[in-house]
């Protein structure tokens, strides 16, 4: 068996979120987006809100920004492994859609305020929050997806 890394940008066009993952597999998998919800539900309570879901965005960003120089950019790179080829596309052009402004790397603000389309998905009756429901549905497409 082979370390294969993983590291998937979780779709920053599906989710705004970054996210690394290194298992010792056979073949590499994608990774359950379903999961960076969890993670988010600080509280516990099965309910995952934006709040509580761009709290967990900025912290990601905190782990991935190796350099703490407030960007995301080659600099991070051996985390980030931008200039490889994901399972969900070319990573610089996902970063590219996160650059607002062009200058090449991608701060914080523009990391936190990109698309959250991943919790837009999960959140099917549009009510600000992803509900028990909402998150077993979402983990079936997931599962479905892999």
């Amino acid at each position: 068996m082979r370390i294969i890394v993983l590291v998937s940008l979780i779709a920053l066009t599906t989710s705004g979120c970054v996210g690394l993952a290194v298992r010792a597999v056979a073949q590499p998998r994608r990774a359950d987006m379903s999961q960076m919800l969890e993670r988010a539900d600080a509280d516990g309570d099965g309910v995952i809100t934006r709040a509580e879901f761009a709290a967990a965005r900025a912290k990601m960003f905190d782990r991935l920004d190796r350099n703490r120089d407030g960007y995301l950019d080659k600099d991070d790179a051996p985390r980030l492994a931008l200039r490889r080829k994901s399972d969900s596309g070319n990573r610089q052009q996902m970063l590219l859609m996160l650059d607002k402004d062009g200058d090449g790397r991608v701060s914080r603000d523009e990391f936190l305020s990109g698309p959250g389309i991943l919790f837009q998905r999960a959140d099917t009756n549009n009510d600000g929050v992803v509900d028990k429901d909402e998150l077993a549905a979402f983990k079936a497409a997931m599962a479905k997806r892999q």
